[in-house]
């Protein structure tokens, strides 16, 4: 059937989380759109191929990223969801500005949780941390988490 799955939108607290050091500021717009998961990832649990974006309301790193998104949906209504891809960003890869994150690479590994609830059919809120950083595979790797709720709607 279709291809499109669910869009969700999302408004994050920019470096915030457990691993964050917190010198950006600001708050992110996000926008994913998770597509039918194909036959072929039948295989590793059926997880939905998905595309998206941040921006940042102050200028600081936004990103653009895509991969794949697992789900699994416990108490009727209630649903967990695991995200691994990759991101690119806007922000630095090394600099001497105290307020700005260094990431090393332009091109990241990231990661991403979600803990909802799904209601009248279609529509869910969850609450949502995303992670970005390059696992230590370029020179700098301050990483960069986004906490936040979405809006989902589900086709």
């Amino acid at each position: 059937g279709d291809i499109v799955s669910e869009v969700r939108l999302g408004f994050l607290i920019h470096d915030q989380g457990p691993a964050s050091h917190n010198k950006e500021g600001g708050y992110d717009g996000n926008l994913e759109v998770l597509f039918t998961s194909p036959d072929f990832l039948d295989m590793v649990g059926a997880p939905r191929p998905h595309f998206g974006g941040s921006v940042n309301s102050q200028g600081d790193t936004s990103q653009v990223y895509l991969g794949l998104t697992w789900e699994w949906e416990f108490f009727d209504a209630a649903f967990f969801n695991f995200s691994f891809g990759g991101a690119y960003h806007t922000g630095e890869k090394t600099t001497d500005d105290r307020d700005k994150k260094e990431l090393g690479c332009m091109v990241l590994f990231r990661e991403s949780i979600d803990l909802g609830y799904r209601f009248a059919d279609h529509h869910g809120v969850s609450v949502f941390l995303d992670h970005i950083s390059n696992a230590k595979l370029c020179s700098e790797n301050e990483g960069l988490e986004n906490v936040g709720l979405r809006y989902g709607y589900k086709f």
